[in-house]
């Protein structure tokens, strides 16, 4: 194990720290006011609902995707538009309400994702007892009585499809406008975010028509975007002269290489996690050897935000499988392993019995686990000595 503190959560600050100003701006729930390199996407899905707030009952329905690999802005940049289209609704006396939806956390099936979404623009109605259907019909009634509008973003939804067996959310959210034809509806967009365009051929040619077949696309980063980004959160989060623009160009150089795909995420836990290097030797000072150990020890197929997705069985059965890896100091254990030290961490922190193969085979679709067969299951790369503290300070700091 390591020297320095791994803490997985960024936004509880140490008073007088000489590394840190706000250790929080390394969040992956920060979306700063500016977004570097990501203005000209701002410019055009604004553009794409620029007439919505100037004539919101005849603007249409319109329906957007965003597309593109971990960590290159896409949510932060939708979340970002929708606060400057807010804007424009308020200036026109009108209220529009965003509802952003992560499908890695409040996913699983139609039901509990449409209740989700009505818990956010109208939380005062009620759920139970509503079937999928009605809750959209519930919902569009609300707000074409209550004179409000609403932006449906959607996160991750390739990942929702290609875990689910229902992939009807789209074809229902794409035609909301034809729940009750003749009267307008007051959802004036749903953005879909997803990583790649995979999912498509899950889909069905109905659901496939209705979503559409033209992406706005996210590019990776350049070394020297990526340095920009750095540069200007590591400005918000260290103290003056607790880190160097070599630092920041080292950051940036790993994180543009093919290894790690141009994923900020990564790049913000290498300097959550350096400056806890630094921090705990009291150096005062980011130095490049701190981000050579860190970068050397964790593995960017898990991050921060990767774990802070994760419900507490998730955790325990991570959890497991990492002991059971570290007891056999194998690369792969079998089933039987996992399930042992699932049930003794179940009955040590007062959790019912897990049924970890189910929560396995999720993490698997994360990305998180390799599963190669019952007697073969393993990590993707992550260090164990780093992950083991990580997983327990997630499991001891919240439930979800």
């Amino acid at each position: 194990m390591t020297d320095y503190p791994y803490p997985i959560i960024a936004g509880e600050e140490m008073s007088e720290s000489a590394i840190f100003h706000d250790r929080s701006k390394l969040s992956p729930r920060y979306v700063p006011e500016e977004l570097p390199h990501r203005q000209a996407q701002i410019e055009q899905i604004i553009h794409v609902f620029s007439d919505a707030a100037k004539d919101p009952d005849r603007f249409p329905l319109t329906i957007l995707q965003v597309v593109g690999v971990a960590g290159i802005g896409k949510t932060s940049t939708i979340l970002r538009s929708s606060k400057i289209i807010e804007e424009q609704f308020v200036k026109s006396r009108l209220v529009l309400k965003t509802a952003y939806i992560n499908l890695k956390l409040q996913g699983g099936n139609k039901y509990a994702i449409y209740r989700f979404l009505l818990e956010r623009i109208a939380p005062e109605l009620p759920a139970q007892g509503l079937s999928a259907e009605e809750m959209l019909r519930y919902l569009l009634r609300y707000l074409r009585e209550n004179k409000q509008y609403a932006l449906i973003i959607m996160d991750e939804i390739d990942y929702l499809i290609k875990t689910s067996k229902d992939t009807g959310i789209i074809y229902d959210l794409t035609r909301l406008n034809e729940f009750e034809p003749d009267k307008p509806c007051n959802v004036k967009g749903v953005v879909f975010i997803a990583r790649s365009t995979e999912f498509y051929s899950r889909l069905d040619p109905a659901e496939l028509s209705t979503l559409g077949r033209v992406p706005m696309e996210f590019h990776p980063y350049s070394i020297e975007q990526v340095s920009d980004i750095l540069e200007s959160r590591a400005g918000q989060a260290f103290n003056p002269k607790a880190i160097g623009s070599d630092v920041i160009d080292k950051v940036a150089e790993i994180t543009a290489s093919p290894e790690v795909n141009g994923d900020v995420r990564y790049a913000l836990d290498l300097l959550l996690y350096a400056g806890n290097l630094a921090e705990s030797q009291g150096t005062g000072r980011v130095t490049l050897d701190h981000v050579r150990k860190v970068h050397g020890q964790v593995h960017p197929s898990i991050t921060t935000e990767e774990i802070e997705q994760l419900s507490k069985n998730h955790l325990v059965s991570l959890m497991a499988l990492v002991r059971a890896l570290k007891s056999k100091k194998k690369p792969y254990v079998e089933l039987k392993d996992v399930r042992l030290y699932a049930s003794e961490l179940a009955e040590r922190l007062g959790m019912k019995k897990i049924d970890v193969e189910d929560y396995l085979d999720d993490l698997k679709a994360r990305r998180l686990v390799d599963i190669r067969s019952l007697k073969e299951i393993g990590l993707h790369g992550a260090s164990l000595a780093e992950l083991e503290p990580a997983l327990m300070n997630r499991i001891k700091g919240g439930e979800k």
